[in-house]
């Protein structure tokens, strides 16, 4: 996992909605002339595994079914912000759609952590995980779609040939068609514009709140099937805030917090959190309280193990005055996080060992 996004999510900045993965940006430089394309319409390739982790094993792309096989790593966020409502889309389409989260091995992502991953989180997510020791499938995919950042998913119609590669967080859009039999090449082209259309929303939450929330909303009547994109949520209450909606950023806070404990969904609290501890919340002693519920149930879903989740409760404590318990549980963060990690959070729970000096 690159260092800088690390510490750009550890910093409270807003999370990227891809990220890179390393391993194949070098890998890429090694065997660029090697790499065989695979654009939509190309046959799907076989999915080679080590292990299925959870689900029903699939040998082949059965006809008459479609399927979502979409690559994620331990180490990604954006990857696990999405998972729950992969699950839900898994729910929806039962027996019409199979969705497999497909990882590989990497320094940051070995079988060991995947399945204590798939372990924990697994039974609540409800679709099947699978592992490769090797880069094989990898590079019969991402690679040869020259995809190099994840989440990113690939959906296989019913003639077993790929239909879209893009992010998961459009399958609300892709998915009925597909399915359907009615999805073309029109569709896929189109999906380029609404990508063009989230990230105008995204700029947008860098201005100021009331264009920020016409913007999402305008998108949201636009886009109905879209209007739930997890990586809106943290944002959309920063914006209400910025507008001055502190009632309304408050009453929308404590429904994703609901929401997000059932699903376990641990993305979303952190982005809760973050968000009601912002300038625009300082002070507001209801939102900072908010902001640690959120952060506490982060921590129960992710593990007392989980350094980010961690570190996120340190800052939600720490926003709300609280201390000692900011110290405490930055202790707890720094001696979760692997090396890669660890000097971010030291340098960045620092300030938990200095005097207060605005009062």
């Amino acid at each position: 996992m690159r260092k800088w996004l690390a510490v750009a999510a550890l910093a409270g900045l807003m999370a990227p909605v891809l990220t890179q993965d390393p391993k194949a940006k070098a890998d890429d430089k090694e065997k660029k002339d090697e790499k065989k394309e695979l654009k939509v319409g190309d046959p799907a390739p076989p999915l080679k595994v080590t292990k299925w982790l959870q689900g029903t094993e699939v040998k082949s792309f059965a006809p008459d079914k479609v399927y979502v096989v979409e690559f994620w790593a331990t180490w990604c966020g954006p990857c696990i912000v999405m998972m729950p409502h992969m699950s839900q889309l898994q729910q929806e389409y039962k027996d019409k759609a199979t969705f497999v989260g497909f990882t590989a091995k990497d320094p940051n992502n070995s079988q060991e952590k995947v399945a204590a991953f798939v372990e924990k989180r697994g039974p609540k997510l409800k679709y099947t995980f699978a592992y490769a020791d090797d880069r094989d499938t990898y590079d019969a995919w991402m690679k040869a779609a020259n995809q190099n950042g994840i989440p990113c998913c690939f959906v296989v119609g019913k003639d077993g040939k790929i239909a879209y590669i893009g992010h998961p967080m459009y399958l609300d859009e892709v998915l009925p068609k597909v399915v359907a039999g009615t999805w073309t090449k029109d569709d896929a082209d189109a999906m380029k514009k609404v990508d063009d259309e989230v990230n105008n929303v995204f700029k947008a939450f860098g201005g100021d709140g009331e264009t920020a929330l016409k913007t999402l909303a305008e998108f949201e009547k636009n886009h109905p099937k879209l209007a739930h994109i997890p990586y809106f949520v943290g944002p959309k209450i920063g914006a209400m805030l910025k507008a001055k909606k502190t009632a309304e950023a408050r009453k929308f806070a404590e429904e994703v917090i609901e929401h997000a404990v059932k699903a376990d969904d641990s993305g979303s609290l952190q982005s809760v959190s973050m968000s009601l501890r912002g300038k625009d919340a300082a002070g507001d002693k209801e939102l900072l309280a908010l902001s640690v519920k959120a952060a506490e149930a982060a921590v129960k879903v992710a593990g007392e193990k989980d350094a980010i989740a961690l570190y996120y409760l340190a800052e939600a404590h720490f926003a709300a005055g609280d201390r000692a318990k900011a110290k405490e549980t930055g202790a707890k963060a720094v001696a979760a996080a692997d090396e890669g990690l660890k000097a971010q959070i030291e340098r960045l729970t620092k300030k938990y060992d200095e005097e207060k000096k605005d009062n």
